[in-house]
């Protein structure tokens, strides 16, 4: 004999404290990846030139 009644599964439920602070780490991590992605393009994106004269020696200090 088969039940008459299904009972649906369900997961537990978070607390909403908790759920809240689980969007908000995975926004962050979020945030960042497009943070860096930005930077890694933007990186990309620059023409590669050697280094002018007054980057690659300073100045002397002090003699």
């Amino acid at each position: 004999m088969t039940p008459t009644i299904n009972a649906t599964k369900t997961a537990p439920v978070a607390r909403t404290a908790e759920a809240e602070q689980i969007l908000r780490d995975a926004a962050f991590v979020l945030k960042m990846t497009r943070r860096v992605k930005a930077e890694i393009i933007r990186d990309a994106a620059r023409p590669l030139t050697a280094p002018q004269a007054a980057e690659r020696a300073g100045t002397a200090l002090g003699v």
